[in-house]
């Protein structure tokens, strides 16, 4: 018994429904920018996919005989549906590797005439030949032999062909300028796609001219062929989707795992500021869920910038450095002592949102990053007399890396942050909060 990958149903229901929910999944993103080109290819691309693969299973090219009432016609109509689908491969290619231009748009044009043309002569040789013993499985070698039957074939099989060989042509020379990691990714796809897809033009190929010869090589055809087909359009729409959701997704990642490292200093700014409203996750996205949890961290920083220290923050990171720290990990230390020791200043009776009395000047939160900049054995001159220190501009330049510095000594270095603690609360005169 061969091995008939090509007579099973879920050999086309599978990559058939992932085309249709991939398919789906661009639909609104499809009805709110219609003009944008490379979203009308893949949309284009994704459901003339879907289609055909819905169409494959030999049950369903028989139902749509009977629906019609012409013998193979689904034959007609699948083969239709690819030279389509290969005409969308080469036009998403050539918009998504091409700046906007008039040459871009008559390749575009140039693609759309030839492959309509194609699909025009498929009709033509289909409704002039005979074809009404229905073949389900072996169409293309059946009618081998037969005038005009014999054209419909070698039609689909050459457009196949070409389109193949062009977009191989032209992802190679894409690849050797592609810097991107998820485009080079996707060419890759893309490329070994287009390699399967001329195995499978190669083996029906070999199959009629077998047939014109007299030999019968028609398991090339029926059983060899197909499962490179099923290969080559799976590998071409996972190659599209991954080069333009790839990014997305990676983005997202990095958005998330943002969020997720900055927790542990978010929760300890909430002795500072109260909690604002919680965003969901389905409602708000990855992006305004770490927006928010900044925004919250700033305030509090905002808040607790006239009691932090340069001076503080030097003396932690030299101890953090002596005890074997490595200078990231020092400074992030460094850091959280710092907050956490202008947090109780910030409790102390009478000072509230008054700058510190231990005679250091406030600091502004923007410089927050500086955590080991002060010079050894620095103090700041002492103010004559306490005044309320000028409120700071909002700390947007405190970049991510620095609050992710001081969030992971939070979560993982907190012994060695309430000691450091413990001795600048000592050394400040603020035994009391020790």
């Amino acid at each position: 018994m061969r091995w008939d990958l090509a007579g099973s149903f879920t050999a086309y229901a599978v990559p058939a429904a992932l085309l249709a929910v991939a398919f789906v999944i661009k639909l609104p993103l499809l009805r709110r920018a219609w003009q944008d080109p490379i979203l009308r290819a893949t949309a284009l691309l994704l459901g003339i996919g879907a289609v055909v693969f819905a169409s494959l299973p030999p049950g369903n090219l028989h139902r749509i005989n009977e629906i019609t009432g012409i013998p193979n016609f689904a034959g007609l109509w699948v083969y239709s549906l690819l030279t389509a689908y290969c005409g969308a491969c080469l036009w998403l290619i050539i918009t998504w590797r091409e700046p906007p231009s008039a040459a871009r748009r008559r390749r575009t044009r140039t693609v759309w005439m030839v492959y309509s043309a194609i699909i025009l002569g498929l009709w033509t040789t289909f409704l002039l030949g005979d074809h009404q013993v229905e073949r389900l499985r072996d169409l293309d070698t059946y009618y081998a032999n037969t005038p005009w039957m014999r054209e419909f074939a070698l039609l689909y099989l050459v457009a196949h062909m070409v389109s193949a060989v062009v977009a191989a042509g032209i992802l190679w020379a894409w690849f050797k300028e592609v810097e991107d990691t998820w485009l080079r990714r996707a060419v890759v796809f893309l490329q070994v796609a287009y390699a399967l897809g001329l195995i499978f033009d190669v083996a029906k190929l070999a199959a009629i001219g077998a047939r014109w010869s007299g030999r019968d090589w028609d398991w090339l055809s029926t059983y060899v062929a197909p499962p490179f087909a099923i290969a080559e359009a799976g590998l071409v729409a996972v190659g599209f989707i991954a080069g333009q959701a790839g990014p997305v997704v990676e983005e997202r990642r990095a958005l998330v795992r943002t969020h997720r490292r900055l927790k542990p200093l978010w929760q300890a700014m909430l002795t500072v500021t109260p909690p604002s409203a919680p965003a969901t996750g389905r409602v708000s996205g990855a992006a305004l869920r770490l927006e928010l949890r900044r925004a919250a961290i700033n305030d509090g920083l905002l808040k607790l910038s006239p009691h932090l220290n340069p001076t503080r923050r030097h003396r932690a990171h030299q101890s953090a450095t002596a005890a074997g720290f490595p200078d990231s990990a020092a400074r992030g230390i460094a850091g959280a002592v710092d907050i956490l020791v202008a947090a109780e200043i910030l409790c102390l009776p009478g000072v509230g949102d008054e700058p510190s009395t231990t005679g250091h000047e406030p600091v502004p939160v923007g410089r927050f990053e500086s955590a080991g900049s002060a010079q050894p054995g620095a103090v700041p001159a002492p103010r004559p007399e306490p005044v309320r220190a000028a409120q700071p501009e909002p700390p947007t330049d405190v970049p991510d890396s620095e609050l992710e510095c001081v969030a992971l000594a939070l979560r993982y270095h907190s012994p060695v942050v309430e000691t450091f603690r413990r001795e600048a609360v000592v050394t400040e005169g603020l035994t009391s909060y020790a």
